[in-house]
């Protein structure tokens, strides 16, 4: 075939394609009497990871739509099949020329990758649209409580380019809900098992027109408790012994005042390094944490031990051991009940007020 045939029959494909789409006049919504009403639901797959200092979280799962475009009906008894599918990308971008709802993480925060897509059109023109997809979504975290905190991780999904008196989106239950096959489901390490839940809410984008337009937009929620045993058993339990063990010294030979401040000072800065260790894990907040305040009263608890430890070595400088004696043994229970009670009401008022 020759150069010229080739652009010919070329030619008369797309002018046969823009024609069929002109004469079906499917390149926008179908026309009613009021916006197009879409069926929404999502079905979570998996969630690889929760990140609490990008305050991100990177799922996956399987985005399921249903509309009625009357102008895709087709008779089966001229066609010879009830059902019409366009499975894969390239069916979907260059066969298909009917009109869709397309759909963007609004509040994507990195990768957001449609892994495969199936599109099923039946003899009345009920259109059936189902998409994998995986993606990472920015969500407000409140780490007052952390480690014994909640999260409402949030996935918003907005039609591009199609307000509410175009487009309405609708939650379907029956294609929502969370992987689950009696031995396997949804996992996140640190996390205990989440519940997932979805709405529709509007808000008025200022990108379609700059005007009070307003759109629908599916919002899947993840409601994630965290499991403290982790953070408790690597930062908590170990801190709260170091600090324990600083104790010790209000029982030591006060002959070497050296001794018991080599001690004390090991153990701050192993708090401090613990400190810095967690830290790295969290976002740059400016209010206190439980864990943080755990960590501040510990700091806190051992240089007072140091302060102890001066005050006994002038004391017995100035031949008053007596005093000295005196000192130490008030410091071998006064330390360990300030100790509690700090951690119980800091910690307590922080967990109430989160």
């Amino acid at each position: 075939m020759s150069l010229i045939a080739r652009y010919a029959l070329l030619s008369m494909l797309v002018f046969f394609c823009v024609s069929t789409q002109a004469k079906n006049n499917v390149l926008g919504p179908p026309d009613s009497d009021g916006p197009v009403v879409v069926d929404i639901g999502f079905y979570l797959s998996n969630v690889n990871f929760i990140s609490e200092e990008d305050e991100t979280f990177h799922f996956e799962g399987v985005i399921s739509m249903h509309w009625q475009d009357s102008r895709l009906a087709f008779d089966p008894a001229v066609t010879g099949y009830d059902n019409q599918y366009y499975q894969g990308y390239f069916q979907f971008n260059e066969v298909f020329t009917g009109w869709w709802p397309q759909l963007f993480l609004a509040n994507q925060a990195g990768r957001f990758e449609q892994e495969g897509v199936v599109l099923r059109i039946t003899s009345d023109g009920s259109v059936y649209y189902t998409e994998e997809i995986e993606g990472v979504a920015k969500s407000h975290f409140n780490l007052a409580r952390y480690p014994f905190d909640t999260q409402q991780l949030e996935a918003i999904f907005e039609v591009l380019g199609f307000d509410s008196e175009q487009v309405v989106l609708r939650v379907d239950p029956a294609s929502s809900g969370m992987w689950d096959d009696g031995q396997h489901k949804v996992k996140i390490p640190q996390w205990y098992t989440p519940k997932l839940s979805s709405s529709i809410v509007g808000h008025q984008p200022r990108y379609l027109s700059g005007g009070e337009s307003r759109l629908s937009a599916f919002k899947v929620q993840l409601d994630v408790e965290r499991n403290p045993r982790y953070t408790l058993r690597l930062v908590g339990f170990p801190v709260m012994i170091f600090v324990i063990l600083s104790w010790s010294v209000f029982w030591m030979d006060r002959s070497s005042v050296g001794d018991r401040m080599d001690i004390t000072f090991l153990g701050i800065l192993t708090v401090v390094a613990y400190q810095i260790m967690f830290s790295g894990s969290l976002p740059k907040i400016s209010y206190l944490t439980v864990l943080g305040s755990f960590m501040i009263i510990s700091f806190v608890t051992m240089c007072a031990s140091v302060a102890v430890n001066l005050r006994v070595w002038v004391l017995d400088s100035r031949g008053l051991f007596e005093n000295g004696d005196r000192l130490d043994r008030r410091s071998r229970y006064l330390f360990p009940i300030t100790y509690v009670l700090s951690i119980l009401f800091v910690g307590g008022s922080l967990y109430v007020a989160g």
